[in-house]
């Protein structure tokens, strides 16, 4: 039974793995610089992002943060915001499987206080 256990554990980080990286691969919806921290940037969007029904997951990443959007327990994963140190600034790349979830996306530019997306 732990076999069984610890098979599933690994399933689903590799699934989530595989999810990220295919979000990554498609071009970002969202891309925002600052001078707010990594940190205050995370806490601020996944605040924001707890309020919807979607379960959400924290990832660290080199030199930031990954914030992780899921349709419930297992579901395929449909939004998320890389953000990264670079510099004296703060980067943050949000991605998005669907253009109907802009309210996600608006959030990510409130906490990183910009007015709009560089492209």
């Amino acid at each position: 039974m732990k076999r069984y256990l610890a098979c599933m554990a690994v399933v689903g980080l590799l699934t989530a793995c595989t999810d990220a990286q295919s979000l990554r691969g498609t071009v970002a919806t969202g891309y925002y610089v600052g001078d707010i921290s990594v940190d205050d940037v995370a806490g601020c969007v996944s605040g924001s992002w707890s309020k919807k029904p979607a379960q959400m997951a924290v990832v660290p990443l080199f030199g930031g943060t990954s914030i992780q959007l899921r349709d419930g327990e297992g579901g395929p994963m449909f939004a998320m915001v890389d953000i990264v140190a670079t510099g004296s600034t703060t980067t943050a790349k949000y991605y998005s499987k669907t253009g109907q979830r802009d309210w996600y996306a608006e959030q990510v530019m409130d906490c990183m206080h910009a007015t709009s997306s560089i492209d």
